[in-house]
């Protein structure tokens, strides 16, 4: 095959992995643009899963908002709904623990269709009285908290769903992985904080730390490498920023990061922080911006009521699949070497789907 023909087929690969994702890294620079916790973790596959069903729910005329949101604009049926249950039934295999309903007005005009197609989307379909609001917020925030411990508390503000109510839409994912490359041993090692004017602030933190070959990139701007899970061909892309460039920053341009191809596995030292990160997010504001209205206004695009509620619960966990030793660490100065001993961003995913995003700008 020509040269030419062959780095065309690669570009047209990459541009539809992209392509892809682009809702995901939509809603995330939305999010990045508002007032996020230091340390936050969201699903952007969850929450498109929720959004999906109701836009394949309409019994005729489609949400065309949703679908030019969604990056769905003129797909099929069969195609949308054959890639969530790939992608749902790798997730599972990689134990991650979901949550995924969508509690529905029982005059909403389109329930009985929505629970005939939930199943093939992973996304349940229940009916609830939202008269009784406070009644209704702690029976959905018991439904979470059985599934994910904790999960629902921060689920609602005070009277968050009232008797205009249509729609309550909530997601909750947890994720411990299995590396496929265990790690050797963890240490205490400095964590440095970059502040404007100021000294870094630097404190020790648990750190795990194995060897073993990973991909990387070496971009100006930021340092990328994947660390595979165990299970499937899911891992971890850690993103850590050079110089001055804030992790803000990196959300905000998370396309551009994406879209740089990944180098042959090298043998590699690398140490990573032992941490975990939990966020429960409003999503309704980030939603909209990106074009979302109608399901929000109940087709009334000059209402200033909310009959729709978008939240989400998200946990990450990173932590050695088994009781470690602490040692001394440290790589040889030929070798390639790893530290993740700054603010970094997180993205969970595969060739085609990006199930976290996060990050992390201290560690507790």
């Amino acid at each position: 095959m020509d040269k030419p023909i062959l780095i065309f087929i690669i570009l047209l690969l990459l541009a539809k992995h992209f392509i892809a994702s682009r809702f995901e890294v939509n809603l995330v620079r939305q999010l990045s643009n508002r007032n996020l916790s230091q340390n936050f973790v969201v699903s952007p596959f969850a929450i498109r899963q929720a959004l999906v069903l109701l836009y394949l729910g309409k019994d005729t005329r489609r949400d065309y908002q949703l679908a030019r949101a969604l990056k769905i604009t003129g797909r099929l049926n069969g195609k949308i709904i054959s890639y969530f249950g790939k992608a749902r039934f790798k997730a599972i295999k990689q134990d991650f623990t979901m949550a995924n309903r969508i509690y529905l007005a029982p005059d909403y005009s389109t329930l009985e269709q929505l629970k005939k197609l939930s199943a093939n989307i992973g996304v349940d379909v229940e009916n609830m009285n939202f008269a009784e609001n406070s009644k209704s917020e702690d029976e959905i925030k018991q439904w979470l908290n059985n599934l994910i411990d904790k999960s629902g508390l921060n689920l609602f503000a005070n009277n968050d769903v009232s008797n205009i109510t249509q729609m309550v839409a909530v997601q909750g994912i947890s994720v411990s992985p299995l590396w496929k490359h265990r790690a050797i041993s963890m240490s205490k090692m400095p964590f440095s904080i970059a502040r404007p004017n100021r000294k870094p602030f630097v404190y020790k933190v648990q750190m795990m730390y194995t060897v073993a070959p990973f991909e990387y990139f070496n971009d100006e701007d930021v340092r990328g490498v994947m660390i595979p899970f165990s299970k499937t061909d899911i891992g971890m892309l850690v993103l850590l920023p050079r110089r001055q460039l804030s992790t803000q920053k990196v959300l905000q341009n998370l396309d551009k990061y994406l879209q740089i191809k990944l180098q042959k596995a090298e043998e590699t030292h690398l140490l990573l922080p032992i941490f975990t990160v939990q966020e429960t997010i409003n999503l309704n504001d980030a939603l909209q911006a990106l074009g979302i209205k109608k399901i929000f206004t109940e087709d009334d695009d000059d209402s200033q009521a909310t009959v729709a509620k978008f939240r989400q619960y998200a946990q990450l966990e990173s932590k050695p699949n088994r009781v470690l030793m602490s040692a001394d660490i440290g790589g040889d100065n030929d070798q390639r070497v790893v530290n993740v001993n700054k603010p970094f961003v997180f993205v969970i995913k595969d060739q085609n789907t990006i199930y976290m995003v996060g990050r992390m700008e201290s560690i507790r």
